[in-house]
């Protein structure tokens, strides 16, 4: 009985420091250092667990008091906490549950010959399997937890290890996939210390094993530290910039209403761009936060002409005379009521340009399954009194901007020219003007006077299944915009910026975030902050965001190719395991 009390507490303190390591209303960017330490009594409670069962519950317990630790914020999200704190509580801690399962398997494979030979000491790699079948696993749940209709990247690893820049930049080879086994590989090297520590007698094959383990530990985080160091630190030349306003309005737009958030926004636009104008610098475009304007596009652009009162949207961007991204909705089938959550674009003339509509939404917040059957209109009406949801976009789209004065500049014949083009005249020997045009101005807008951007909404700039495809065709830089005003926490800002600090780093791209309350931020390819506002003040933030050449990364290519060969070779370690085991039987 104590033994089980005691799996049961190293498991709930593994969870609570996890918790404490990810960004908190202590610790604001988290603790790295704590992160790294986090999975140590989860690794003495696993390998002492005696049945699937335990493995189940003890992981259970552990990634459910993560989540209640890290996430008690989606408690405020309007009147759906029995879903956004509730629901997904239970859906992590049994997906922890599941991996506890999968964990199990290593241990309940072993031989006999293999257990004897492990209480012996003679078995030269038990260390290092035990911690890399730990690293694994913590690596499937956290895949396993961020990806699909159910996503929840929050409460993880290597949300938690952001802080430390040096070690997140593999993120542009790994995805935060290697960040995560990183910190796992670490803690598990220590959970094995102190196991071998409490045996009474050490076997020098046993000491040999961990020390082979450790040699590999420390140079996994030395090449980390190593490739971390250098693109931290390296020069990257500035092909252009995009100055940005980006409007921080300080207002739930759910509770104060679009009249409010429309003569806040304008107010703070107006000032940001006077000042900036006055130290002889231009705006190329401005940024207003998600959910701003109330009515569905496209007909609410006849409506912003006339509203709101005193002067119209449309006269408000004329005057300032740059083009708009501002959070809205679009009614993408009217006979359904189907609307999605998207960016809307204006051009500087006041005119609505287009949209981009969120693809990837809330679970059971903003995408709520079988939304169209009447029984799950009623159940939701009688549960949380709302029986609508958002319909996902199904369009990767990208906006482009005339940036500086370079558009009116020919372009460069050494772009985009065919790599074996025909020069031919025609019949009577004249030649086609469009084809010496071509040779001789590029025939087309010079790229280095626009920019092309994207707008991922919300919590979309946590997902790489959405920013990978927007990145590959052709985005120069990511313009996020985001209402987490409602979560009424620091920690909730902070946890949300620090996840999409990664898109940055994985693509080596400019992210720009412009939210109603924070954390509105500029962050350069390397993660590091290069602007930012302080949380829950009203503000605009001008900057000449940098943008730099477009090159994919490894990432960028592969995109998770670390889950899948980890999960191929843990398949292939337990076919292994059990034709040992049946030889034996």
């Amino acid at each position: 009985m104590k033994s089980v009390l005691l799996q049961v507490f190293c498991a709930l303190f593994s969870g609570i420091i996890e918790g404490a390591a990810i960004p908190n209303e202590l610790f604001l960017h988290g603790s790295p250092l704590l992160a790294l330490f986090s999975a140590v009594p989860l690794y003495a409670a696993l390998y002492r667990a005696k049945s699937y069962r335990e493995s189940f519950l003890l992981f259970f317990m552990q990634t459910l008091t993560v989540h209640l630790i890290s996430s008690f914020w989606l408690a405020n999200f309007r009147d759906f906490a029995l879903f956004t704190l509730g629901a997904s509580a239970v859906g992590t801690a049994c997906e922890g549950g599941i991996v506890g399962i999968i964990f199990h398997a290593l241990p309940s494979l072993y031989s006999r010959t293999e257990i004897l030979q492990e209480d012996a000491g003679t078995r030269a790699f038990a260390s290092p399997a035990r911690i890399l079948w730990f690293a694994s696993c913590m690596l499937a749940y956290e895949w396993f937890k961020s990806i699909g209709f159910l996503a929840y990247p929050w409460g993880t690893l290597f949300l938690a290890a952001a802080k430390w820049r040096v070690f997140t930049q593999i993120a542009s080879i790994t995805g935060i996939w290697g960040v995560t086994f990183l910190y796992a590989l670490a803690g598990a090297l220590t959970g094995e210390g102190l196991y071998l520590l409490s045996r009474q007698r050490v076997p020098q094959a046993a000491a040999q094993s961990y020390r082979t383990a450790a040699r590999f530990t420390a140079a996994v985080w030395a090449l980390a530290a190593l490739y971390g160091l250098y693109q931290y630190f390296l020069p990257r030349q500035v092909e252009k910039t995009i100055h940005t306003v980006a409007v921080q309005q300080n207002l739930d737009p759910w509770e104060g209403g679009e009249e409010k958030s429309l003569e806040v926004s304008m107010r703070l636009t107006e000032q940001a761009v006077r000042e900036t104008r006055e130290k002889e610098q231009d705006v190329d475009l401005v940024l207003w936060s998600e959910g701003v304007l109330g009515r569905s596009f496209p007909d609410a652009r006849f409506h912003y002409r006339h509203a709101p009162e005193g002067e119209s949207l449309s006269d408000f961007i004329r005057r300032m005379d740059v083009p708009f991204i501002i959070g809205g909705q679009t009614r993408i089938n009217r006979a359904k009521h189907h609307y999605s959550n998207s960016a809307i674009f204006y051009d500087r003339a006041g005119s609505y340009a287009g949209f981009y509509s969120k693809i990837h939404l809330v679970p059971f917040a903003e995408a709520i399954p079988f939304a169209d059957s009447p029984l799950i209109q009623y159940l939701m009406e009688q549960m949380v009194g709302f029986s609508s949801g958002w319909t996902s976009g199904s369009q990767y789209t990208l906006f482009r901007v005339p940036v500086g004065s370079k558009q009116f500049q020919a372009c460069p014949v050494e772009y985009k020219r065919a790599a074996s083009p025909v020069v031919s005249l025609d019949a009577t020997g004249r030649a086609d003007p469009d084809v010496t045009a071509a040779f001789t101005e590029g025939g087309q807008d010079n790229p280095d006077g626009f920019v092309t951007f994207s707008v991922p909404i919300c919590f979309e700039d946590a997902f790489a299944d959405v920013c990978t495809p927007l990145f590959k065709l052709g985005t120069e830089v990511f313009m996020n915009i985001t209402n987490d005003a409602w979560s009424h926490t620091a920690s909730a800002e902070y946890q949300h910026y620090a996840i999409a600090s990664y898109r940055a780093i994985e693509y080596r791209t400019t992210l720009v975030r412009a939210t109603n309350s924070g954390y509105t931020v500029v962050l350069d390819p390397a993660g590091k902050v290069l602007a930012d506002l302080p949380l829950f003040t009203e503000a605009a933030l001008s900057y000449p965001v940098p943008v730099y050449a477009h090159r994919p990364t490894v990432y960028s290519r592969l995109g998770d190719w670390l889950p899948y060969t980890v999960f191929i070779l843990m398949g292939l370690y337990g076919i292994l395991l059990i034709r040992q085991v049946r030889r034996e039987d």
